[in-house]
């Protein structure tokens, strides 16, 4: 199916091998994918990764408050619901065609515990409490490219305002080589926080090839051992880097 948006052309495709799977394309572009019939399965490689960082920075059975920034084919939110329902969940999409494909197509389902906003990533940020969330996820694109207001020193220094002691910022950055904008939101991480790390597929990790790199960010140290140890298996395996080789490959 085919729809017509602000954002442009964003379609529904199905996934021959797999009868739940559902691919989100924006202009032709994967903006998300989820299974219908299995909301824990993770198919695009960086989302697994993030699912599997998860373990970690929101152990199941615990309880969060977790705000996501992009909501795209949901996938994420869904997983988190199913994996942890005690967990408190605000998930901002700026586009109201979006969501309301989400949840007539995807099964995507508000509720007490899953709270969805149309609006603007920033602002949500910028209105939102000191300290209100344990788990901040950046995962918003226009394109390929992280919106202008989510991309600056002073949009870090707001989510460490917001977020909990010990509790973490994950942003989803997309880059090529010669790596321009993972070394500028390396910059602005550094800065306002006083931990920093990352983690990607090999290919990207050693920056040999274009891809996602995920960045870590918190007031408290890392679990760069355990992250490692957990990311280094399954079909989507990942190297994490340190803050001190981030600070010396993007520096």
């Amino acid at each position: 199916m085919r729809v017509e948006s602000t954002l442009g052309v964003l379609e529904i495709v199905p996934d021959r091998g797999r009868p739940g799977g559902r691919l989100l394309l924006i202009d032709g572009l994967a903006h998300g994918y989820v299974d219908l019939d299995d909301p824990t399965h993770l198919e695009l490689d960086y989302v697994a990764r993030i699912g599997g960082a998860l373990e970690l920075l929101a152990p199941r059975g615990a309880e969060h408050e977790v705000l996501q920034l992009g909501g795209g084919a949901f996938s994420l939110p869904r997983f988190l619901a199913s994996t942890r329902p005690q967990v408190r969940q605000t998930v901002v999409e700026r586009s109201a065609a979006v969501i309301k494909l989400a949840e007539k197509h995807l099964r995507l389902k508000r509720g007490e515990r899953l709270r969805v906003v149309c609006g603007d990533g920033r602002v949500t940020v910028e209105r939102s409490a000191d300290q209100r969330y344990d788990l901040v996820i950046g995962d918003a694109f226009v394109g390929v490219e992280t919106p202008t207001g989510m991309a600056t020193a002073s949009f870090a220094a707001e989510v460490q305002r917001v977020l909990r002691p010990g509790g973490t910022y994950l942003l989803n950055v997309v880059d090529q080589p010669p790596w321009p904008v993972v070394a500028t939101h390396v910059a602005h991480l550094r800065a306002a926080f006083g931990h920093v790390a990352g983690f990607a597929g090999r290919e990207v990790a050693r920056r040999r090839h274009a891809g996602n790199m995920l960045l870590l960010a918190s007031d408290a140290p890392l679990p760069l051992d355990a992250l490692g140890r957990r990311l280094a298996g399954g079909a989507h395996p990942a190297e994490v880097l340190s803050g001190e080789q981030l600070a010396t490959a993007y520096g």
